[in-house]
């Protein structure tokens, strides 16, 4: 994207979203409409929670290729003279017995702050980002980031949270939990989508009525472009109004990609779908998890939202300069 003209070093803000599968930036201006004017992006795969299941610690390799990636974003906000960045560590780093490892790292290779989020404070940084869309206004709403190791959910009355929290559902987690890696029985999608279902129903989340669910995150992503892209999937009538201006998905078409992707090895998923090779692996387990949220929730439409935690850290950046 194009840089607004006349934007000082003090006006650049980068945020480093370092999650359970992969690193992402975004380096950003403040925009005329309140929100952050996105210039850059970056994202590295480095699979940081590779293997943590085993042990409940994340492996000197992962550690090491996340922390390389983390530096190489930041060498590209300073050669960019960002002024102000910031970074954040979900799920892997926030589970693990030695995630301060990661931080050391990170602090020794690039002298940046690595700042490890609780699970509340990620949903309320989705559901910040998603709010200032104005998609939601005053329905009550479900709001959902699906990542590598967990999901946050925040059910909203308009701009107010009534619940949240952050579950152990996350692409990269299930996708190592049941093996789900090439193709997937029939009999092992329904053992993912029985492993959500109980996770949800036990968390104690306020459920209530939903009108308008949203999706974030990698997961939704990219479903999302394959709804758009390669396979062409019949919509069952047209989604609600409110829902129009966002990519909207029907749960008979989210269910149809999980069987569409599920009966594929990986080498046919990427080659099908344009999906890279880590994305590929980790795809079905967690398409598995958007589904069975449309499920449980009954919910015919859900909006896909190209934003993220990224988004919601680069709006409570700059709200000093807003006057906020």
């Amino acid at each position: 994207m194009t840089e607004p003209a006349g934007i000082r070093k003090a006006e650049r803000f980068a945020a480093i979203d370092v999650g359970s599968n992969s690193v992402k930036l975004s380096i950003a201006v403040p925009g005329t409409d309140g929100r952050p004017t996105v210039i850059e992006t970056a994202r590295i795969v480095s699979q940081l929670g590779h293997g943590q299941a085993k042990n409940g610690k994340l492996d000197t390799e992962s550690i090491e290729r996340t922390a390389e990636a983390i530096k190489e974003m930041v060498g590209e906000c300073r050669a960019r003279s960002v002024g102000n960045i910031r970074a954040i560590a979900t799920a892997a780093a926030r589970e693990a017995a030695n995630g301060d490892l990661l931080c050391d790292r990170v602090k020794s290779l690039c002298a940046l702050d690595l700042e490890i989020i609780s699970g509340e404070r990620e949903a309320e940084l989705a559901f910040q980002a998603v709010s200032s869309h104005r998609i939601i206004d005053n329905h009550r709403s479900l709001v959902f980031d699906t990542g590598g190791g967990s999901t946050e959910m925040v059910i909203a009355d308009g701009d107010r949270i009534v619940d949240s929290l952050s579950l152990p559902l996350g692409a990269l987690r299930l996708t190592e939990k049941f093996d789900a890696y090439g193709r997937v029985t029939g009999k092992t999608e329904a053992a993912i989508r029985a492993h959500v279902r109980k996770i949800i129903e036990q968390s104690g989340l306020k459920i209530g009525e939903i009108e308008i669910a949203v999706g974030t995150g990698g997961t939704c992503t990219a479903l999302a472009l394959l709804d758009i892209g390669p396979l062409p999937i019949l919509r069952s009538g047209k989604p609600p109004a409110v829902l129009r201006e966002n990519h909207t998905m029907s749960r008979e078409s989210i269910d149809e990609l999980v069987i569409w992707l599920r009966k594929m090895e990986v080498a046919d998923r990427k080659r099908k779908t344009g999906l890279r090779t880590r994305r590929a692996e980790i795809v079905v387990a967690g398409a598995c998890i958007v589904a069975e949220l449309m499920a449980i929730f009954e919910m015919e439409w859900v909006a896909m939202l190209d934003v993220g935690l990224r988004d919601g850290l680069l709006m409570e950046m700059m709200q000093p300069m807003d006057g906020s």
